[in-house]
């Protein structure tokens, strides 16, 4: 309970601090659409799986949130907050497995860690699918212990949901597969004895736990049986992610890029960021599973099916050239649950009997006080990631975020639109490359008369103008007098845009209003 309350007190507060990333505003719109029209589509190009869609409407209905102006940020948010919290919990389905120690302290260090905290904040779908892929771990191991059937439905459902969150689900389940494989011939070399996966008496759970994955498949991508296109398109939408990851794409980084994150990142007149402790002794973990030795109450088939999913799949995410910081979620929880492993080896090493009552008694303390400190050291980077530098370049989970004085821009225009007869029917204009205005559409929602260009239009007249510094020549070649320039704003690091206003509202806008100033001033 105690490291429940502990998660919810790093993930919970202040969940509209920072403004939207561009990806957050896009799945935002896209649910103003299912809230909206109670219609939703699958797109095999963009947008990923439709459960976090589907899982945010239960939580607009018990927030009470009844129309557009309503929504804010944290509204998003608290679902993903939800599904980081359930992850913390989940893990205990491990225990009887996992062991008592290790169990506790992989569900400290999923709390704690500052990757996690901060993508629980964080309005996509990657922790929607390292939860289900974590359920589907349960499920298999519960059947695995059990013999009850129920538990494999529940990891069929859970392969339902992973595939519903993300495309990229094919890498956590080929790597769960695979390591079983695995798991059998290295405990067959080490032990002299094959392992044994218990399949049950009939045939019954396997096919129960087909048709839960099918039927989840079904419902979801088929929009509740409105969209059965959703399905194939479900198949087709690997062409274009396959792409993609192949490295048609901005988002091309080097094999070591989602390490140098987590171990070791500091920009400068910033502090030095490190996961360095559960990657450390996510390796002690995952010698001992493999060794077979000083595993106490944890089952070594376990360990060892987890060390080599956890091996696989970091290094699938390290050989896909296509990368983003969060995808690192995806094998980084697998280091957190060996990182428990470690910990339980670590103490059990350090309880040990000794020869010299004061060498022992040294060696418990000392080694309990570094863990003490260096856990602590994680909650501080977990709180300085999500509150302190949330919108820092500085931060390593920060990646083409915008920066706080969007919303100044956001404000301002706001304000025009209120001192405009028109109101949110003002007319506005936004010239920019594509995708360089976003999250912008998002905060635009209230206004009915938005046009978005990726040049300069024929014709770009307009109450209110914002404009890259890259079209203000073409702009004002076909603009004529009537405007003033009324500031320029920063959207994220290198992107800037312009704000041309009409005299006649910049009239109006002085006749009613005092001269709009920085926060600062």
């Amino acid at each position: 309970m105690a490291v429940m309350l502990g998660a919810w007190a790093l993930r919970g507060p202040q969940l509209d601090l920072r403004p939207f990333h561009g990806d957050e505003a896009v799945h935002a719109i896209k649910f103003q659409g299912l809230w909206e029209k109670g219609v939703y589509r699958y797109d095999p190009h963009e947008y990923h799986g439709p459960v976090l869609y589907y899982a945010t409407l239960p939580v607009v209905w018990m927030l009470g949130v009844r129309n557009l102006r309503d929504f804010n940020e944290g509204t998003f948010r608290t679902v993903v907050v939800l599904f980081g919290l359930g992850l913390v919990g989940l893990v205990f389905g491990l225990r009887d497995g996992w062991g008592r120690g290790a169990t506790l302290a992989a569900a400290l260090f999923t709390a704690v860690s500052p990757a996690m905290v901060f993508y629980s904040r964080y309005y996509i779908h990657e922790m929607l699918l390292v939860f289900f892929t974590l359920l589907v771990m349960v499920g298999a191991w519960r059947f695995a212990r059990s013999g009850r059937g129920g538990w494999l439905v529940l990891a069929g459902a859970g392969v339902g949901l992973m595939q519903s969150a993300k495309e990229t689900f094919v890498v956590p389940l080929g790597c769960l597969a695979l390591a079983a494989g695995l798991t059998s011939v290295w405990t067959r070399w080490m032990d002299r004895r094959w392992l044994r996966w218990p399949v049950g008496e009939s045939c019954g759970p396997w096919l129960g736990a087909v048709a839960a994955a099918l039927g989840v498949w079904l419902i979801l991508f088929s929009s509740f049986f409105t969209n059965l296109a959703g399905m194939g398109d479900s198949i087709r939408t690997y062409l274009p992610w396959l792409e993609r990851a192949g490295g048609a794409s901005p988002h091309i980084h080097p094999w070591f890029y989602y390490l140098k994150l987590l171990t070791w990142f500091h920009v400068a007149r910033g502090p030095v960021w490190s996961e360095g402790l559960i990657l450390g002794l996510a390796g002690v973990g995952a010698v001992a599973a493999l060794a077979g030795k000083g595993l106490g109450d944890t089952h070594p088939g376990l360990a060892r099916w987890l060390t080599f999913y956890t091996v696989l799949v970091t290094g699938a995410y390290a050989l896909i050239p296509y990368k983003t910081p969060w995808c690192l979620l995806g094998f980084w929880h697998g280091m957190i649950l060996l990182a428990g492993l470690g910990t339980a080896v670590w103490f059990r090493w350090a309880w040990s009997v000794s020869p010299c009552p004061v060498y022992g008694w040294g060696r418990r303390v000392g080694l309990t006080l570094i863990f003490a400190l260096a856990t602590g050291h994680l909650t501080w980077q977990a709180v300085a990631a999500s509150y302190t530098y949330c919108t820092d370049r500085g931060n390593p989970y920060v990646y083409a975020h915008p920066v706080p004085d969007m919303r100044r821009l956001v404000r301002q225009i706001e304000t025009l639109a209120l001192v405009s007869p028109q109101h949110y029917q003002l007319l506005c204009k936004v010239m920019a490359k594509e995708g360089d205005y976003w999250p912008l559409p998002w905060y635009f929602r209230q206004f009915s008369q938005v046009g978005w260009y990726d040049r300069v239009p024929e014709d770009p007249k307009a109450a209110v103008i914002l404009v890259s510094p890259a079209f203000e020549g073409p702009l004002e070649a076909k603009l004529g007098p009537g405007y003033i320039m009324a500031g320029g704003f920063s959207l994220r690091p290198y992107c800037f845009f312009e704000l041309f206003i009409s005299l006649d509202l910049w009239r109006e806008y002085l006749r009613t209003r005092p001269p709009i100033l920085d926060d600062d001033e």
